[in-house]
């Protein structure tokens, strides 16, 4: 209020002698009025700027103070409604105008001035907005209908905070042109209805019922009325807005299908941008038609961007067709693609330009885009928080999740190879029967499904991506089924058989909790998984694979164990920690490593005991022994202060391997001291603490524990 008071001051001061005044036109014989708008800067050059039609911001001042608009431009560029020039083009018009005001003594000075014009990306021109005739819908009640759902609860949407750009967004009573002057579309059914005297415009399915509808209006005969239709279409967005009954049959046959028993619907799932352009407009179209809402929730996802977190726009050449992640393409065929769109006229030059610098930064090495599948693209795509502003998309990482998919079918696999070296029994298998780390597998399985439930009913998809892929990945295959594959052809077949049933729940049942992550993938080898007429653990009620059910939490939390799963992993803390040993000094089964373990914990001890087959399998050592280590060719590490774990080399050439590791590990250690010494300098400075945002300070400190952590661990198995 204060600055509009100060505006007017300044007007008052400059220009009081002006207001409603009239000035004469230079080139029309005709006077123009003069006008007073908050809008105008009056710092700026004269404080004083025309009015034209072919701005927006001039539209607007326009349509406030209720002046008449003339168009001077017409659709090829010629200036028209001019005595003087018309038909001349636009720019050549205006040096024209120049030269004429300077030989009239009006224009003072010219002056350069920057400033942003709409510029078509494909020809270069400069875009000029013309007055034209639209079709509006008037938006206030529906507006009024559409905020009152989501204030009542009726319709929600998530995230919450989306709720106020809603509010925001029925708020504004601006009406919405539905007409586009484009080539393709669906045409307005608007006939424009003309008599010598007047005319008036019909919204009418075909001629004939607007000649009858314009009969009325206007009074008149119908053989005097000259009708015809609007040349324009709809708005795609109206036309994608009426889709939900539209498609049912919407209006002919409408509530004879009694299709409005359908409505609402559960869910749509929609773009931050498509908020206000597609969802706000479905509702209001929606609760105008139907009386109904489409659906019951708005789940509103954040724009995918590439792996730096720029928006995949032609601007910035970053595009990426999904077609090309799930099939893949060569780097010459993406290239050759594009060019011959700059070709055909779809791209521009610089557009094509910034299209080959990207794929070249990105996508040379690689020979193109890796050919990742459809369910590695929506996994990738999931295990991202949807919830967010922005979707980092990166194909690296989209490649990796197809490596996960070939993982997930070696598992299948490897449990038939597994089923067929069972040696038949009569005994009978019960729940007694499964071991310790059946019963571990179990725990972990049912704390995936609850994470699974949890985070797809609260749309948490990333959260339960995470979990399944931890899972699967970490712990059925590297763990469970890695450390068991030589117990199936036990001696004893109750161990192997109940090794065999909880592999084949634990296998269906995350197979089934992956499904709406990788459809295609589980559906082809869901009915792979071997198993058992009736299994000990769990049995699905299932009988068709086309509809299977999702796995639920309360079937599975009885297997929730919190004992077994910390001594289970403790023994399996031991086991890294000999794979970590083996790893740094390149041992590998040559050498016959041997584990010699020295501790006061009787846990651990009788654990690593009673499932020695286990630990040999995901050591790949010979043997584990609790007793003291041989004094040569041994490298000890202190597991905690209570135990010792060495793992010693039989082999002759042991010592010459171990000594050159040494030495490597070393050097290792020294360049990571380095680096840690840098990196402490950098993050304490001032320059950093001051122009570094908090964020990426506090991921600098967690990068620099996890080398502090690294160094403690190397600097243990000197």
């Amino acid at each position: 209020m204060k600055e509009e008071k100060e505006t007017r001051m300044k007007w008052e001061k400059k220009y009081s002698g002006l207001k409603d005044k009239r000035a004469k036109h230079p080139f029309r014989n005709t006077t123009i009025p003069i006008i007073f708008d908050e809008y105008v800067d009056m710092e700026f050059g004269t404080g004083a700027v025309a009015v034209t039609a072919h701005s927006k911001i001039g539209y607007e001042i326009a349509k406030n103070h209720h002046v008449p608009l003339l168009q001077v431009i017409n659709e090829s560029g010629l200036i028209k409604n001019s005595e003087n020039f018309n038909d001349v083009m636009q720019f050549k018009c205006r040096q024209v105008l120049i030269e004429k005001l300077y030989e009239m003594g009006l224009l003072k000075e010219v002056l350069p001035y920057q400033m942003m014009l709409p510029v078509c990306t494909l020809t270069g021109d400069v875009i000029n907005y013309l007055p034209k005739e639209q079709c509006f819908l008037s938006c206030r009640q529906l507006n009024e209908k559409a905020a009152e759902v989501v204030r009542t609860g009726k319709l929600k949407i998530l995230p919450e905070r989306y709720i106020q750009n809603w509010l925001d967004l029925t708020g504004n009573a601006s009406d919405w042109c539905i007409s586009r002057q484009l080539w393709w579309g669906h045409q307005i059914p608007m006939y424009k209805c003309t008599t010598d005297e007047k005319s008036v415009w019909v919204a009418a399915d075909d001629k004939n019922a607007a000649l009858m509808e314009a009969f009325v209006l206007l009074e008149t005969l119908p053989n005097l009325i000259k009708i015809e239709r609007d040349k324009d279409v709809l708005d795609p967005w109206f036309t994608s807005s009426v889709y939900a009954f539209s498609a049912l049959g919407f209006p002919r046959g409408y509530q004879r299908r009694n299709v409005l028993e359908s409505f609402p619907l559960n869910l749509t799932v929609a773009g931050q941008d498509l908020l206000e352009l597609w969802v706000h407009r479905m509702v209001i179209l929606n609760l105008a038609l139907t009386d109904k809402l489409p659906f019951n929730k708005v789940l509103v996802h954040g724009t995918v961007c590439d792996s730096d977190g720029a928006k995949i726009c032609k601007q910035r050449g970053n595009m990426i067709d999904p077609d090309d992640v799930v099939y893949g393409v060569p780097f010459d065929a993406l290239t050759y693609r594009y060019e011959e769109m700059q070709r055909e006229g779809l791209l521009s030059k610089a557009e094509l330009d910034r299209i080959s610098n990207y794929y070249e930064a990105n996508f040379v090495n690689t020979d193109g885009i890796p050919r990742c599948g459809a369910d590695a693209l929506r996994f990738t795509l999931l295990s991202q928080d949807i919830k967010s502003d922005t979707i980092n998309f990166n194909i690296a990482s989209c490649y990796e999740n197809k490596l996960f998919c070939n993982k997930v079918w070696q598992c299948v696999i490897k449990a038939q190879q597994y089923y067929e070296k069972l040696k038949k029994t009569d005994e009978k298998i019960t729940i007694r029967d499964l071991t310790y780390f059946d019963k571990w597998i179990l725990s972990k399985l049912a704390n995936m499904v609850y994470q699974a439930n949890k985070s797809i009913a609260s749309y948490d998809f990333h959260v339960a991506a995470k979990a399944l892929k931890t899972f699967i990945d970490k712990e059925l295959c590297d763990v469970y089924m890695e450390g068991t594959k030589l117990d199936f052809e036990n001696k004893n077949p109750k161990q192997a058989y109940a090794y065999a049933h909880t592999m084949s729940v634990a296998l269906n049942t995350s197979l089934r909790c992956l499904s709406p992550f990788m459809v295609h993938l589980t559906d082809e080898l869901i009915p792979r998984v071997p198993g058992f007429r009736f299994n000990i653990i769990h049995n699905f009620k299932d009988t068709s694979n086309k509809v299977l059910n999702y796995p639920k939490y309360a079937d599975f939390k009885v297997w929730k164990d919190a004992a077994v799963e910390k001594r289970v992993g403790e023994l399996l803390s031991a086991v890294k920690v000999v794979k970590n040993i083996k790893g740094l000094y390149n041992i590998t089964s040559e050498l016959v490593p041997c584990v010699y373990i020295n501790t006061e914990k009787y846990n651990l001890k009788s654990d690593i005991l009673n499932n020695k087959n286990v630990v040999l399998n995901l050591t790949q050592c010979v043997d584990v022994k609790f007793e003291e280590p041989p004094r040569e060719n041994i490298i000890k590490t202190m597991f905690d202060r209570n135990t010792e774990i060495a793992v010693a080399l039989e082999k002759e050439e042991a010592r010459q391997i171990l000594t050159v590791a040494r030495y490597k590990l070393e050097k290792k250690i020294e360049r990571l001291e380095v680096i840690l010494s840098n990196l402490k300098v950098k993050y304490s400075s001032e320059e950093y603490l001051r122009t570094t945002a908090l964020d990426v300070q506090l991921a600098d400190r967690e990068r620099l524990e996890a080398k502090k952590k690294k160094l403690e661990e190397l600097q243990k198995l000197l």
